[in-house]
């Protein structure tokens, strides 16, 4: 049975390394997987409950909403602001757990990686786990997926000069689809 893959980078940057992780990502994904890159966050508004109603929610929150809810797992790649998650990605996030009662961000297994800075999303990687992980998702973490100053050694257009990098992605992915095997059966 075919897995259904949505990969997400947490930047609005065309050349982060974050971006490069999530094509990585793809790349590597095996044949039983149908891996979706989506990079359309940045066209998200910010949330506001005014637009939850039907007939003023927004086109693009709209779209959003059913490529989270198509997927079975999550394969999130973001960097680390001011020791937490991007705002775009956070507000990603809100949209797709909104309205009350229409979440579709829950049951997902989630794997969230980060290249940044000198700690490699450390804090970014801490704080959202435990957000997605309150929403009802499972969220791998192992290996660890925190990858310092990787815009040194990923490239936006997902290669890396990096073996260890590589064998990250590889072994995040075989992570994330033998989870979403288990919670199948």
């Amino acid at each position: 049975m075919s897995i259904h893959v949505l990969g997400i980078f947490g930047s609005l940057r065309q050349e982060s390394s974050n971006r490069g992780l999530v094509l990585l990502a793809q790349k590597l994904a095996p044949a039983e997987v149908s891996f979706t890159f989506y990079d359309k966050i940045g066209s998200l508004p910010f949330y506001n409950e005014d637009l939850e109603d039907p007939s003023r929610t927004p086109a693009s929150v709209i779209d959003w909403r059913n490529v989270v809810a198509s997927a079975d797992a999550l394969f999130i790649a973001a960097p680390e602001y001011n020791f937490g998650p991007s705002a775009v990605l956070k507000n990603a996030i809100d949209w797709a757990t909104r309205p009350m009662g229409q979440h579709v961000l829950s049951g997902k297994v989630i794997s969230l990686i980060s290249s940044s800075g000198g700690t490699g999303g450390a804090h970014m990687i801490e704080q959202l786990g435990g957000i997605l992980g309150l929403l009802g998702n499972t969220v791998i973490s192992e290996p660890n997926g925190q990858i310092a100053k990787g815009a040194e050694r990923i490239s936006p257009a997902g290669s890396t000069t990096d073996p260890a990098i590589q064998a990250l992605v590889t072994d995040r992915m075989s992570a994330l689809i033998a989870t979403v095997h288990s919670t199948r059966h």
